[in-house]
């Protein structure tokens, strides 16, 4: 009977442990819980913060049962401004949504006639799967990442704006951005020239996974995804039915970057200068003339968002451009070492 209970014992101990431990890390001192951590240097942050500063205990009622004691919670105290977002409530305003909701439809629309004249023009058949890997080399992959992760950012935006906190308005951006690149890959799969690319789809769920994870892993926040387009020569002289009739087939003067913020990182980690923070460094994938190859590159990028300024409608647009790569200098690594002193 001893052993018996000896072995309850040691089972609710086991049972409780792993709650304790957690509840340990709130259990500091008063001075260390006045003092709330800083928040992830981008606008997706990844930092869960409370909302005010907590002082908890644990008191224990009967063996195997907690409670937590309300927060003492200074009367003068505010939450600062860059906490304020964590608190916000899931109180959409039916203006907003409406206006949301409007522009929505409208750019939706535009995009469905640019995409019906550029593609979708031709003969209309039954649904249909096509994988076109020769296409492009390939590169049209990377455009269907870097769409679904910009079109999940501009949801995320919008959905964040009309009064949805920025926990669930990620998931409502990612699911938009998803659902809008699907639709446009499920009209390809009604015309005969092209189809419905399983590996373009797969491309869309990437990007949109990826501006997720953005969110919840903090190290990726140091990565940005960007885009930059100067006109190819084909396409600047379209004369013939078989031409380039939108940029956005114009892969040859397409270049993805992945853009790592180096100063960002060396100011965070190593005490580097606030200055130091505006410059990135990017790796760069594009075509060469006709397609005939695959171009890569490294160069200098810029970090938008360690820009100054806290106006709202400002923070915004360093945001936004953020997703562009600008003109600075490059160097082509493949096929050879060429030097760019801007590259476009």
């Amino acid at each position: 009977m001893v052993q018996y209970n000896t072995m309850i014992y040691i089972l609710r101990l086991l049972i409780i442990v792993p709650f304790l431990l957690p509840a340990s890390v709130h259990s500091q001192s008063d001075s260390e819980n006045t003092s709330l951590v800083t928040p992830g240097i981008y606008t997706l942050h990844s930092v869960k913060l409370q909302p005010y500063p907590v002082r908890s205990e644990l008191t224990i009622r009967r063996f195997g049962t907690m409670q937590v004691v309300h927060p003492d919670i200074p009367p003068d105290w505010t939450p600062p401004d860059y906490v304020k977002h964590f608190s916000q409530k899931n109180t959409p305003n039916p203006s907003r949504v409406a206006t949301m909701g409007a522009v929505t439809i409208g750019a939706g629309l535009a995009i469905n006639h640019q995409m019906r004249n550029a593609w979708w023009s031709g003969d209309r058949g039954p649904f249909h799967y096509r994988e076109a890997f020769e296409y492009a080399r390939n590169i049209d992959k990377l455009g269907h990442v870097y769409g679904g992760y910009l079109a999940s950012f501009i949801f995320y935006r919008m959905t964040n704006w009309t009064g949805i906190n920025e926990s669930r308005a990620v998931w409502y951006g990612a699911s938009l951005g998803l659902l809008f690149q699907l639709y446009i890959e499920t009209q390809d799969g009604f015309s005969k020239q092209w189809g419905f690319e399983r590996w373009d789809a797969i491309g869309d769920f990437m990007g949109s996974a990826l501006f997720l994870a953005r969110y919840y892993f903090e190290p990726l926040q140091y990565f940005q995804m960007k885009f930059s387009y100067i006109p190819s020569e084909k396409f600047k002289t379209r004369h013939n039915a078989s031409a380039i009739e939108s940029w956005i087939d114009d892969y040859e003067g397409h270049t993805y970057w992945v853009s790592f913020r180096a100063g960002q990182f060396a100011h965070d980690n190593f005490s580097a200068p606030s200055w130091l923070r505006l410059f990135n460094i990017a790796g760069g994938w594009s075509l060469g003339p006709e397609r005939a190859h695959t171009e890569f590159y490294l160069g200098l990028d810029f970090n938008f968002e360690a820009l100054p300024g806290s106006n709202w409608l400002l923070r915004r647009l360093w945001e936004g451009l953020d997703h562009i790569r600008f003109p600075a200098p490059a160097v082509r690594i493949r096929p050879d070492g060429v030097w760019y002193g801007i590259y476009i």
